[in-house]
C-alpha cells in the first residue's frame, strides 16, 4: 500500500486565502460598521472553534475583576477565552456575557484591517497596533483572582484565598493590512517592540495579519532577563495561520489553572453582600 503523507500545512494556506474571501464578502453585503465588525468575529469564532479543544470556551462581552473601589468592568472584548468547565458566565445577556476574572484564558481582538499610527498624531486609530498595545496595557493590569478552598482538617468550611495570577493572555487577529508599516513585516515588527517598550508593563501574546504575517512578543523571565531582552518581538511571513494555532494552543495550555478543589469566589463581586440570618431548632 502507497504511503500518504498530509500536507497540513498546505491546508492552513488555503484557510488562509480563504479570510480574505470572507472579508470582502462582508464588505459586500454589510455597509454597517458594527455589523460587519460582529459577522468577522463570528469568522474568527468558528475558525477558533475548529481546533481548540472542548474545553476552551468562547464568548464576546466583558470581563469583570477586583480593584481598591470594588468590581470594575474590562473594556468590550471581541472573543473571550475561558473555562466553562469549572466556572462561566456571571451574567448572561442577549448579545454579551460577563465573565468573572478567575474563569479567564485570554482573549482575542479581531479586525477588518491593521494599521500603525505615527507617533505625532492626535490620537491612535480605533485598528492601530498602537490602540492594541494601550488596551493590553490595561488588560494586563487585572491580576488579582479570588477562590474557595476548603479549609484544613474541615468538610463543610471554606477558606477564602486572594491571589495575584498571571496576566491573561491577549492576541489579535486582523484581515489584512493596511498602510505601509503594517505591510511591511520587518517595519511592522520594529514597531511593535519600540512602542511597547514606549509603553511599558505590556505583552501581546500573538498578532496574526492575514497574507502578511505572525508576530510574537518573546517570553522572558522577568527576574532574570536583561533590559534588552525585554520587548523583543520575533515573526514569521510563512505559514502564518499554522503559526497563529500553535501559538495559540501552546499559550493557552502554558496557562496556570486554579487547583482541582478550588471554586471562583464569584459572590465576592456582589457589591452589597447578602445578610444571612439563622435559626436553630427550638429545644423539644
Amino acid at each position: 500500500m502507497k504511503e500518504f503523507h498530509p500536507d497540513f500545512l498546505a491546508l492552513s494556506k488555503i484557510e488562509e486565502d480563504l479570510l480574505a474571501s470572507r472579508l470582502e464578502a462582508a464588505r459586500k453585503v454589510i455597509s454597517h460598521a458594527g455589523e460587519k465588525g460582529r459577522s468577522l468575529e463570528a469568522e474568527v469564532t468558528t475558525l477558533l472553534r475548529s481546533f481548540l479543544p472542548e474545553e476552551y470556551g468562547l464568548t464576546t462581552g466583558f470581563i469583570v475583576y477586583h480593584t481598591h473601589n470594588g468590581p470594575t468592568l474590562s473594556p468590550q472584548l471581541d472573543i473571550i477565552i475561558y473555562d466553562p468547565v469549572r466556572s462561566g458566565p456571571i451574567a448572561k445577556l442577549a448579545t454579551c456575557d460577563v465573565l468573572p476574572l478567575e474563569a479567564v484564558y485570554g482573549y482575542v481582538e479581531v479586525k477588518a484591517s491593521l494599521q500603525s499610527t505615527s507617533d505625532n498624531a492626535k490620537e491612535f486609530a480605533d485598528n492601530s497596533i498602537e490602540m492594541c498595545i494601550k488596551k493590553n496595557q490595561e488588560l494586563r493590569g487585572m491580576t488579582e483572582r479570588q477562590f474557595w478552598k476548603p479549609a484544613q482538617d474541615s468538610t463543610v468550611q471554606a477558606e477564602l484565598v486572594q491571589i495575584q495570577w498571571m496576566p491573561i493572555r491577549s492576541y489579535v487577529f486582523a484581515f489584512e493590512a493596511e498602510g505601509e508599516v503594517a505591510k511591511n513585516p520587518d517595519l511592522f515588527a520594529q514597531r511593535m517592540a519600540d512602542f511597547s517598550a514606549h509603553v511599558g508593563q505590556v505583552h501581546l501574546h500573538g498578532v496574526f495579519v492575514a497574507g502578511h504575517g505572525y508576530y510574537e512578543s518573546r517570553a522572558i523571565d522577568v527576574l532574570k532577563a536583561k533590559s534588552e531582552e525585554w520587548y523583543n518581538v520575533q515573526y514569521t511571513t510563512e505559514q502564518t495561520l499554522a503559526a497563529f494555532k500553535w501559538s495559540l494552543i501552546h499559550g493557552l495550555a502554558r496557562f496556570p489553572r486554579f487547583p482541582e478543589h478550588w471554586t471562583p469566589a464569584i459572590d465576592n463581586y456582589h457589591k452589597d453582600k447578602n445578610t444571612w440570618k439563622s435559626h436553630a431548632p427550638k429545644p423539644a
